[in-house]
């Protein structure tokens, strides 16, 4: 019973790290894709820039309930010193305008990820 993360790093200069429930899970490199295979269940997924140092990067988290067997592909680009998420179709899931729960695909639920 696994379930995939698959995200797309949009930038060019920037290498993150996923962070799952406060663990890092691995590293997306820049320009690349990473899949990583997860348990299915609850998360808290953000993300943080690898090369930031001492800069304010900031990620606010999501709320995540993913089911068995699915795949959630994900892409994160740092604009403004914030690392923002996107769904496949392009919604901004970590943004200020974005929506407070719902399904980003069958098999995932998104909650409250603006609060």
């Amino acid at each position: 019973m696994t379930a995939k993360l698959t995200v797309t790093n949009s930038s060019r200069t920037h290498e993150y790290a996923i962070v799952l429930n406060g663990e890092n899970r691995g590293e997306v490199f820049p320009l690349k894709a990473t899949t990583i295979e997860i348990p299915p269940g609850g998360y808290e997924l953000g993300f943080k820039d690898v090369d930031a140092g001492d800069l304010p990067t900031l990620c606010k988290p999501i709320h995540m309930t993913i089911d068995d067997a699915i795949t959630l592909e994900l892409r994160v680009v740092t604009k403004n010193f914030s690392i923002q998420i996107y769904d496949s179709a392009g919604t901004h899931l970590n943004g200020k305008h974005g929506f407070l729960c719902g399904r980003v695909c069958e098999g995932v639920r998104i909650e409250n990820p603006i609060t």
